[in-house]
């Protein structure tokens, strides 16, 4: 099953596509699945869950198939259709910017001070998180809004190629720098956090995550063009596989720490291998796409995929919430894999719901015209 035909909107750009690209949407549904499991084992399981071998395999599958792929194939959605004008996608990309800082009240200030209120939890218990940090944390949402605004800018100039290429390598090449800039007044340091912040609560900046929906562009244009898509995904898997061993390379030389503010800063080291393993990893979605025997069983994946921004919206919440009755970092190994389970279906139920707030109510979507090629790579979001 290469393909199936739908009209759908992509969940994160907005932009209504006539195809659907199997592979996209299984690794997209996997990508908001993995990122439950690893957010419920942080934030609900104990640390010493976190070293096992069942908490490590989770916190692997969590890193360069999660929040990589996902904004990866964002990329691909764009680069996939056809241009769409600037305005709509910057109404779009604010839009979920602001849906960031709806998130950061509802999964954290909220039920963080009632729990501090009611001595549910206490500062101590729950340090460095104080009502602060979790207002302003810089997360997944407001990342991918801004990074939304600034490719939709780069294609009113520029269609993806070689120069968006070229472009992401030169942010893999400046963020180590660029990261620790500071101006050293409110003034500029303030509205520059989401985008260069160094701050312990700027998770996901714009630089260096920019650089993976710029080379997802890419990608998903040469996919929408290609006679046979799975000699496209192929020839992935083989650069991808040089990319890994070029990665692992680095690493060996470069010595990055393994822990997870590593990983959100993006060495150079990391990014050329999380690049691989994400070509490989489409490669490998579009093999099991393709196994009508797998794929009818992964319904339920593709669902994820219709609807991954408000699943993300929803699951946090969840988590957030959830503290207050299982307590902070409090469950072993046995309670924390029943709670994921648990908090994967009321997540699934819950982003039903969050799908209506999730539209933009400013954004139209817009209908691709008769013939275009554009994809729904991670679908609708209604």
């Amino acid at each position: 099953m290469e393909s199936s035909p739908a009209v759908a909107a992509n969940a994160v750009t907005g932009i209504t596509g006539r195809e659907r690209v199997r592979a996209f949407d299984l690794a997209a549904g996997l990508a908001v699945f993995f990122m439950i499991l690893v957010h419920v084992l942080w934030h609900w399981g104990e640390r010493s869950t976190w070293t096992t071998p069942v908490g490590e395999a989770i916190s692997f599958a969590a890193g360069p198939t999660a929040a990589p792929v996902f904004v990866f194939l964002m990329g691909a959605s764009l680069g996939a259709g056809e241009r769409v004008a600037f305005r709509e996608m910057a109404a779009r990309g604010l839009w979920l910017v602001f849906l960031g800082y709806v998130l950061n009240f509802l999964r954290g200030v909220i039920p963080a001070s009632l729990g501090l209120a009611s001595g549910v939890i206490t500062a101590d218990q729950v340090a460095p998180y104080t009502l602060w940090w979790l207002g302003t944390t810089v997360d997944l949402h407001h990342m991918v809004g801004f990074s939304l605004v600034a490719i939709a800018a780069l294609r009113t100039r520029v269609e993806p190629g070689w120069a968006w290429i070229a472009l992401a390598g030169a942010i893999l090449l400046v963020a180590p720098t660029v990261r620790t800039f500071a101006a050293g007044t409110p003034l500029l340091d303030a509205p520059l956090t989401p985008f260069v912040g160094s701050a312990p609560n700027v998770y996901y900046a714009v630089i260096p995550w920019l650089m993976y929906p710029l080379a997802g562009a890419v990608f998903g244009r040469s996919i929408s063009r290609a006679s046979d898509r799975t000699a496209i995904f192929r020839r992935g898997a083989v650069i991808g596989g040089l990319l890994i061993a070029a990665g692992l390379g680095l690493i060996y030389l470069q010595r990055p720490g393994f822990d997870v503010y590593t990983y959100w800063r993006q060495p150079a080291s990391f990014a050329v291998a999380i690049f691989g393993v994400i070509l490989v990893w489409l490669a490998l979605c579009d093999v099991v796409t393709r196994r009508p025997a797998i794929d009818r069983r992964l319904r339920v994946v593709y669902g994820w995929s219709d609807r991954v921004i408000a699943m993300y919206f929803s699951h946090w919440i969840i988590v957030g919430w959830g503290v207050g009755l299982v307590g902070f970092r409090a469950l072993g190994l046995g309670q924390v894999l029943v709670a994921m389970a648990a908090a994967v279906v009321a997540t699934n139920y819950l982003s039903r719901l969050v799908v209506r707030l999730e539209a933009n109510p400013w954004f139209r979507r817009r209908r691709a015209p008769a013939g275009s090629a554009e994809l729904g790579v991670l679908a609708r979001t209604a």
